[in-house]
């Protein structure tokens, strides 16, 4: 224990705190960020959302996904798959076209979190083609639905992604 210069037995507390970050220093030093690790350690968990990956996060040579910002445009044909998946930014606006189909008008579209994405228009024009607008308010998942909930005619699966911060 480290004692004050006057030899009564008290502790150097202004001392001893230097000492002991000294110590804690010297201790991230060799053991955090050198570049190695532990083999002990395990990995940490790839990210969950790898659009919003940077520069440094990602392989050399491998493109990264892009979430689409401002407008887009999906259009839907009866033969088409019926599910879509569109990755966008907050504040995007999706126009979804629904192409005419043989057995009548499209269903009215129901989203599954008004909170996250809403359907701010739909529109059938004379030939039967449906376009519905829907803003992607917040971050999250959602999904976009025409027809029945147990089979719907179509789905768009949107996954709203944050603005990567700078």
């Amino acid at each position: 224990m480290m004692r004050d210069g006057n030899r009564t037995g008290r502790v150097s507390w202004p001392r001893l705190g230097a000492v002991l970050v000294a110590v804690c220093c010297l201790l991230t030093a060799c053991g955090g960020s050198g570049g190695g690790s532990h083999p002990d350690a395990t990995p940490p968990p790839p990210s969950a959302d790898p659009v919003t990956r940077g520069p440094s996060e990602s392989s050399p040579g491998t493109p990264r996904p892009r979430c689409v910002t401002g407008s887009a445009t999906v259009t839907h044909s009866p033969g088409d798959a019926s599910v879509h998946d569109l990755c966008v930014r907050s504040g995007t606006t999706v126009t979804v076209v629904l192409q005419a189909r043989p057995q009548g008008p499209w269903p009215q579209p129901r989203t599954s979190n008004p909170m996250l994405a809403l359907v701010t228009s739909t529109a059938t024009d004379g030939k039967g083609a449906t376009r519905a607008t829907v803003r992607a308010a917040r971050t999250g998942s959602v999904t976009v639905t025409w027809g029945p909930e147990g089979a719907p005619l179509f789905t768009l699966r949107l996954s709203v992604a944050a603005y990567p911060v700078q």
